[in-house]
């Protein structure tokens, strides 16, 4: 209809107001407003040559920038009406480290899709370097992948999904991922912020006094990113199940980046018990990012009367039945 309005020349300007589609078109400086399919005649039928071949080449010209316009207009319309959309994470999405990660870049609706008109470029940028750089690359009979593994399945790119697959993820892969999907002619693109930890891997024993040094608790973790951590000591004994925070004795060493660029620390309790001090439980307690809730580990440590009857009352029963066989072995000898 509006290349029709256009083409009644001076009709169009009592027609209504059409919106931006029409004022582009039928605006006075447009070309294409009141001009027919051929060139201009002059009165009586005759024509000057040269003139007309001016009027034909003006024409031609103009032809050409309102086709221009028009597609320009095209685009601007379907930019307008919302066109193509994709769906992305909508908060930070957690991973743990060497993990199979699957960054979503989805199509809502679930369309069936010619992937021969899709493109799907996906982009990286880390928390560390402000550059944006290509990872993977889809369109047409061209594949480009820049990280190894990178992948994104083809038959669920027909039905609109064109996450992004990445088998075990890095420390050094936490970032941004942008999804660039093109269905031609129409575009969209989407953000995702992926996050990666490790948890810590815990050991709590416990080491000997000796004669320098009393009785410890270890407390090692290993293996976790990021380096935020916290350690807390606690203690109840078995009659009081109140349990008592342990700041006295406590000593956290500094945290140590390992090879693979997670974080190792030890925290130690020094134990001094008190006289009548049995049967208490000592508590290592972790926080860390990585854990939905804190991680506690436990030692009992035994009655120190347990051990004293266990000398006084087992050694005498062992000696009596060594007496007794010696005693039976003596006297089936002199029988």
């Amino acid at each position: 209809m509006t290349s029709q309005s256009c083409q009644r020349g001076p009709e169009s300007a009592h027609m209504p107001h059409k919106g931006p589609c029409h004022t582009i078109l039928c605006s006075p400086g447009s070309s294409l407003c009141g001009s027919s399919l051929g060139p201009p005649k002059k009165p009586g039928g005759h024509s000057n040559p040269a003139k007309s071949s001016t009027v034909v080449s003006s024409w031609v010209a103009g032809c050409q920038a309102g086709l221009l316009g028009l597609l320009l207009l095209l685009l601007w319309c379907m930019s307008m009406a919302g066109g193509l959309e994709v769906k992305t994470a909508e908060e930070t999405q957690i991973v743990f480290l060497h993990a199979n990660v699957t960054v979503p870049c989805e199509i809502p609706g679930s369309p069936h899709l010619d992937i021969k008109t899709v493109g799907i470029i996906w982009s990286f940028k880390n928390v560390w370097n402000e550059s944006e750089v290509p990872i993977y690359e889809l369109y047409g009979n061209h594949l480009k992948v820049l990280r190894p593994g990178a992948n994104v399945s083809l038959l669920g790119l027909e039905r609109g999904d064109a996450s992004l697959h990445l088998p075990r993820i890095k420390l050094s892969e936490a970032g941004e991922y942008r999804c660039k999907l093109v269905v031609t002619p129409e575009h969209a693109e989407g953000m995702t912020r992926v996050d990666v930890v490790a948890d810590p891997a815990i050991e709590f024993f416990v080491i000997p006094a000796t004669e320098r040094i009393g009785e410890r608790l270890i407390c090692k973790l290993d293996g976790f990113y990021p380096e935020a951590f916290d350690i807390k000591w606690e203690r109840h004994s078995l009659k009081d199940s109140h349990f008592q925070v342990i700041t006295e004795g406590v000593i956290t060493g500094p945290t140590v980046r390992n090879d693979d660029g997670t974080f190792s620390v030890t925290s130690s309790l020094a134990l001094k018990p008190a006289p009548g001090d049995h049967g208490i439980i000592y508590y290592c307690v972790v926080s860390h990012r990585s854990l939905l809730v804190p991680k506690k580990l436990n030692v009992i440590l035994p009655k120190k009367g347990s051990v004293e009857i266990y000398v006084t009352i087992v050694s005498p029963c062992v000696l009596l039945v060594l007496v007794l066989i010696l005693a039976a072995v003596y006297c089936l000898w002199t029988w």
